[in-house]
């Protein structure tokens, strides 16, 4: 998902919360409502049985509507249930990352807006049935709060099916495994060379095949990179690795690029499919830069407040290689 559609959708988010609390209240306070009266009206009756006498004239409609009064507690008792699913479904999609946010929303569209119009169900009946009995500020309220449940739920699913920023631009980059020669040059002068600053790239297959493409596809240009930051697995670490890394790091240092590499978590690792490429003003989906120049695949942009977002999102739980190494080598001592 792209960022601008997370954020927005982190913003909706809260409303729902906001709206489902809303929904919640007006439940609690219904089933209050109406076991006051539901109470009178049994009151009512078991005096007039105990004295012998007749129910006042006040009171009359309470106890006439002693079985009504009790079917629209429970309604009340579901609606609130209702509400609080809602709220925790809400509270969740608030909390969910970028890396697995569209999956939920997928999930969670469909199934809150059949449980906003089974509350808006319940609200219509029992105001109908007790009209006068409802406050009808917290009518209102309720009937305000559904009808942002259900905007923001008709939103969520738009923002969900709509064209991805990356479907949006042009025709990309077409990498013709019949000329890997070609295809280093092509990418060097149409992809690497539009980079300049802080890139960052994720590729959990990055080993020391798509080191030494790295080494080759970098714009010739001395100042236009000052840093490179990935992330790949700790599966791609053969033995070579290490040394290849220190070598490269030492070596573009000279011209003024600082070198990062850090190891993805394993739960990162296994979530993480897309391979990106970015810096601060362009974003590109990737092959795996082990084989970038080898296999057949069409080089798109994407939406560079995504790639960053991820990047960032999977960095919290990544070990820098030194650290990483250093961790190793502690158990192996062990």
């Amino acid at each position: 998902m792209e960022p601008d559609r997370h954020y927005d959708s982190r913003t909706a988010s809260i409303l729902l919360i906001t709206a489902s609390l809303i929904l919640m209240a007006n439940g609690i306070l219904n089933m209050y409502r109406f076991s006051m009266q539901f109470g009178v009206g049994v009151g009512a009756i078991a005096e007039s049985y105990y004295h012998n006498i007749s129910i006042a004239p006040a009171l009359m409609p309470a106890a006439n509507l002693i079985s009504t009064t009790y079917q629209t507690i429970m309604e009340s008792a579901l609606a609130s249930a209702i509400a609080f699913i809602m709220f925790v479904m809400a509270f969740m999609l608030f909390l969910k990352g970028p890396t697995n946010y569209e999956t939920y929303l997928k999930r969670y569209v469909p199934l809150h807006l059949v449980l906003t119009l089974i509350y808006l169900v319940i609200i219509m009946i029992m105001s109908f049935a007790f009209s006068s009995a409802i406050d009808s500020f917290a009518l209102y309220m309720s009937y305000l709060a559904i009808a942002i449940c259900i905007v923001i739920d008709i939103y969520l699913e738009y923002s969900a099916r709509r064209p991805t920023e990356a479907s949006r631009f042009g025709r990309g980059i077409s990498i013709n495994p019949l000329t890997p020669y070609s295809n280093l040059v092509k990418l060097r002068e149409m992809l690497f060379g539009n980079l300049s600053g802080e890139v960052g790239i994720v590729d959990k297959h990055f080993n020391s095949a798509a080191m030494a493409n790295l080494h080759r596809l970098l714009p010739a240009e001395s100042g236009r990179i000052t840093s490179l930051r990935i992330l790949t697995s700790e599966e791609m670490l053969d033995s070579k690795f290490s040394g290849n890394y220190q070598d490269l790091k030492s070596e573009l240092k000279n011209i003024g690029i600082d070198l990062e590499l850090r190891i993805m978590s394993k739960e990162d690792s296994l979530s993480q499919h897309e391979r990106f490429i970015f810096d601060s003003n362009v974003s590109y989906k990737i092959p795996p830069l082990s084989i970038i120049n080898k296999k057949s695949e069409h080089i798109v942009k994407m939406s560079t407040r995504d790639a960053k977002t991820r990047f960032d999102y999977l960095c919290r739980s990544a070990i820098k290689l030194e650290n990483y190494s250093q961790k190793q080598g502690r158990s192996e001592v062990e």
